[in-house]
């Protein structure tokens, strides 16, 4: 049996309301908001999505820095406010686990938001 990809199952949801394309984040890409680092699901020019193991609350409006430990890329300061929140289940080889799914839109698009965010977005990543 293969295991389930969270990204692949809400890339193709009726829920997905973005407007923009959402890609695989870069890998080592997290978000921190206020002070706790949050893996990332996907990313597009107008919001990402980050996966909350716990039961943690993450606050209607924050601001998200987002950080990729792997080659060093970093912006700081995003403002953001929490648009959904939905409880995924998937399925790893040692069971089902369950995950909230947070999508959170940058409420700032400057005309540079695009080149900030590119670092961020993984166009090589091949869609199964």
């Amino acid at each position: 049996m293969r295991d389930r990809d969270p990204y692949l199952d809400w890339k193709g949801s009726t829920t997905n309301r973005r407007r923009s394309e959402r890609y695989r984040p870069t890998k080592g890409t997290t978000a921190q908001v206020e002070g706790r680092s949050y893996p990332m699901m996907d990313i597009s020019q107008g919001g990402l999505s980050i996966y909350d193991y716990g039961e943690g609350t993450v606050p209607e409006e924050m601001v998200v820095s987002l950080y990729c430990t792997v080659e060093g890329f970093f912006v700081d300061a995003l403002k953001c406010r929490k648009v959904s929140g939905h409880r995924v289940v998937t399925y790893f080889p040692f069971g089902p686990t369950a995950l909230n799914r947070i999508g959170l839109e940058i409420m700032e698009n400057d005309p540079d938001m695009e080149q900030k965010l590119a670092p961020f977005i993984d166009l090589t990543a091949v869609e199964v």
